[in-house]
């Protein structure tokens, strides 16, 4: 077989079920796990399908990141065990939430937000804004210039002002 043939065995996806594995942290503060008896003293979670299903298809991926289970739904594993898997995710994946829109300026094709996030002002600027929003159901999602994403969580529930500065931008 050459290097190029990928064979049934490669694609062979592994579910990771609480019963076979166990998450830990290690003496350095890092995620690691004992996945069917095999001892990995650090483990990456990633997200299969970030926007639409978060705590759904996690893939487990030892430090030279060869995939080693995916973990079907967290809710399947304990609240102990729920905790470390999302310590860990939230750290991959920090989304600071838009809890109020100030303003959004255009200026030489860029956009220029001005937004409230935990109460704090906060400004970023955006290039292709019909790229650079996404909604997904009542979530909305702005990536910056610099790849940073935000997250409106719930637009129906953001003040009317707000809403009415973004609308304009929603396809």
């Amino acid at each position: 077989m050459s290097s190029n043939t990928i064979s049934p065995e490669t694609l062979r996806t592994e579910y990771v079920t609480p019963d076979k594995c166990i998450f830990s942290l290690n003496p350095s503060g890092f995620l690691a796990a004992e996945i069917d008896g095999k001892a990995y003293k650090r483990v990456i979670l990633t997200r299969s399908l970030p926007l639409t299903l978060p705590d759904e298809y996690i893939c487990i991926s030892d430090i030279e990141k060869n995939e080693v289970g995916i973990i079907e739904k967290i809710s399947a594993f304990s609240p102990e065990q729920q905790k470390l898997i999302n310590s860990e995710l939230s750290q991959r994946y920090y989304c600071p939430v838009i809890e109020k829109i100030e303003s959004i300026k255009e200026k030489m094709g860029h956009f220029y937000f001005d937004v409230v996030i935990g109460g704090v002002k906060k400004a970023f600027a955006v290039k292709d804004i019909t790229k650079s929003i996404r909604q997904h159901g009542d979530a909305i999602d702005v990536t910056d210039i610099d790849g940073n994403r935000y997250r409106i969580t719930d637009f129906a529930s953001i003040e009317a002002k707000s809403r009415r500065k973004l609308e304009p931008y929603l396809y």
